[in-house]
């Protein structure tokens, strides 16, 4: 039944909201070769940089008052005036907001370090501390928050704005405030800030546990940033950590490019019986004549693009395996300027765990995660990868013989041939499998019905409505003026309210379809972590920090044949409810420090929630709920419902053992 998950889902988030880890690691590293066969990962993006801090709260500027509680909140100010902009945030509405806000953040941030420093003095010269352990510990997550609350959104600006201004303004606002973490790393007094406490037996007993596990682990990232080393090599180490960012920042950015490229000749009509040619003149602007065309070659041609979208729908569904390898080989080498980019990289990582005490950077990388070592995870993947090499022999067996059959040739599989004979099979073992086909499945799947399960599986697990919001031109980032709604532009906005009392989660927004300079693949975003913001109301109650975070996906966008709606297949729809899982994880983890909320907790533990949410969409009940056609209404039937969830086995071996 649909509940069957909900006690583990629940018992996953309250862990996670005790926050086992808080993450400190670098860009998670993108190939560009991933094949385009394979599913692509989903992905949790968090701060890269953000291995002190965490997320946007831009307060008001001014002095802190007095050295009693009142030092863990700004004074107040009548003149002082927000208004929300890009993502809902204050004050980010031109893209040089982005270096203002960046700016004011250091300021910030650096006011809240004189007095971390002035009660480090006080206690040299009066032998007691002006601020309490606990004062302490809020104001070193109110530099987190404070920081972070920028950097993150300048990272998911850059990711998908449609303008070019604003993604470059956030990436130098991302650099900067990358430098300045690392600088905060590296801060002897914010260290020496938390030796008392995390020492003293007596302290630590007297802090609640969520206040004890902020201690001990902003303690371990410290000292794991270089903290214990000498003045001259943390110098050292705060440069290669720049150098690492600034590289992690090109990898990524070069991966937002699509290519674009010319076929010719029979591969021409190969595209058109697999994409209908409207629909690709609809996603794909075609060029006026081919470039790279020989004036001997007279030939019909189209324009392509390594889209995703594109580029996985011709390697599942073209019988001709002339066109899947050209699209294959063009969507694998699309960033040859990143191979430079990693080996520098790869340098760098590696001169930056050495300089850190470690043997590589693999030991470094997995220090503060639950895997704890390289041999552990050597050990792990030997034995998933020795589990499954019988069952991935025989998988490619099969699909050799399939390719023999339907070829008529001994050829050998290739990279390319891989989804468009997994599909064969599945279809021909399966009756009723393939999701985005004639039959079967196609036209069951729409947006609008998955955004209602979203929002019955809600109610119904946690007693939490989530209901559509409206948007000001300000908090968007698409090109909106030339959208007449934001259904067809794609980005959608939500907010998650209590059932039983109507109190305010946060809010969730979608971000659909693709558009040039966009993030490629799947992915969360957190844009503003959830924490108790230390402001009180006039009624002296403590405000909480309402979570803000963005789902980032690249979905087949709605055709005007079919009545522009959005018309999804399976995978597209388990892609959707994977992040859906990340935003749960993000919005209903409810801690005092935002340092400890939601997904940022250990990498090896992070898609925990996000796999669970993926299992109703696998569910019969669930299903018959989501599925309704979007022509007749009708469900469906419960044979392909059936055949669906048996084809979920079929060929896992060979995904498995992919990974390597």
């Amino acid at each position: 039944s649909l509940s069957t998950v909900h006690t583990i889902f629940s018992a996953f988030i309250m862990i996670s909201s005790m926050a086992l880890q808080r993450i400190t690691i670098p860009i998670r590293h993108f190939t560009s070769t991933a094949i385009a066969s394979i599913n692509i990962p989903h992905l949790v993006k968090t701060s890269a940089r953000c291995s002190f801090p965490t997320i946007i709260r831009h307060y008001s500027r001014g002095s802190y008052r007095g050295s009693s509680t009142d030092n863990l909140r700004p004074a107040s100010s009548s003149n002082t005036r927000f208004t929300n902009g890009l993502f809902s945030l204050p004050n980010l509405h031109r893209p040089q907001d982005f270096l203002k806000l960046a700016n004011d953040a250091i300021q910030d941030c650096n006011s809240l370090r004189q007095i971390i420093q002035s009660s480090l003095l006080h206690n040299e010269t009066d032998g007691t501390y002006s601020l309490s352990p606990r004062e302490t510990l809020h104001i070193l997550d109110n530099i987190s928050n404070t920081v972070c609350s920028v950097i993150d959104a300048s990272e998911l600006c850059r990711s998908v704005h449609f303008s070019d201004e604003w993604r470059h303004e956030a990436s130098v606002a991302f650099q900067m405030l990358s430098a300045y973490i690392a600088e905060l790393n590296a801060d002897v007094s914010l260290y020496q800030s938390l030796v008392p406490i995390t020492s003293n037996a007596s302290i630590m007993s007297s802090l609640s546990e969520e206040e004890r596990r902020m201690a001990t682990l902003l303690q371990k990232e410290f000292e794991r940033d270089s903290i214990h080393l000498p003045d001259d090599e943390r110098a050292q180490v705060r440069q290669l950590n720049a150098f690492v960012v600034q590289l992690e920042t090109m990898f990524m950015e070069n991966l937002t490019e699509h290519k674009r490229f010319n076929l010719y000749g029979s591969l021409t009509n190969d595209v058109y019986r697999t994409i209908p040619k409207h629909i690709i003149e609809q996603n794909i602007p075609q060029n006026d004549q081919g470039q790279n065309k020989s004036y001997l070659d007279t030939s019909e041609f189209v324009t392509l693009t390594t889209e995703p979208h594109i580029a996985n729908s011709l390697l599942k569904y073209s019988p001709s395996s002339a066109l899947r390898k050209e699209v294959f080989m063009e969507a694998n080498t699309q960033c040859p300027q990143n191979l430079q980019v990693l080996d520098a990289l790869i340098q760098q990582r590696h001169a930056l765990a050495i300089k850190m005490g470690y043997p590589s950077y693999t030991h470094y990388f997995l220090s503060d995660k639950m895997a704890s070592s390289p041999d552990n995870v050597a050990s792990f993947l030997n034995h998933v990868r020795n589990a499954s090499k019988d069952k991935y022999n025989r998988d490619l067996e099969i699909l050799s013989r399939a390719k023999a059959q339907i070829e008529g040739t001994l050829q050998p599989l290739q990279p390319w041939d891989l989804s468009y004979y997994i599909s064969i099979v599945k279809n021909h073992l399966c009756e009723g499998y393939d999701d985005a086909g004639e039959e079967s499945l196609a036209g069951y799947f729409t947006l609008d019905k998955t955004l209602e399960g979203m929002k019955s599986l809600v109610q119904r697990l946690f007693g939490i409505t989530m209901v559509e919001a409206s948007m000001t031109l300000d908090e968007r980032w698409d090109n909106a003026e030339s959208q007449s709604s934001s259904e067809a532009s794609g980005i959608r906005k939500f907010e998650f309210y209590q059932e039983d009392d109507g109190k305010p989660l946060g809010t969730m927004y979608l971000d659909l379809y693709p558009r040039p300079g966009k993030y490629t693949h799947a992915a969360h975003f957190t844009v503003r972590c959830g924490c108790e913001s230390r402001f009180e109301t006039n009624s002296g109650e403590t405000q909480y920090q309402l979570p803000i975070v963005a789902l980032v996906f690249n979905l087949s966008p709605p055709q005007r044949n079919l009545g522009s709606i959005a018309v999804l297949s399976h995978s597209e729809v388990e892609t959707m409810f994977h992040e859906f899982g990340h935003a749960m994880h993000s919005l209903l983890s409810r801690t005092s420090f935002q340092h400890l909320s939601g997904t940022r907790s250990a990498m090896d533990f992070v898609e925990t929630p996000s796999h669970l949410m993926e299992y109703y969409v696998w569910n019969e009940e669930f299903l018959k709920m989501i599925g309704r056609h979007y022509q007749t209404g009708d469900s469906i039937p419960e044979k392909n419902i059936k055949n669906l969830i048996k084809s979920r086995t079929l060929f896992k071996a060979l995904e498995v053992q992919s990974q390597w």
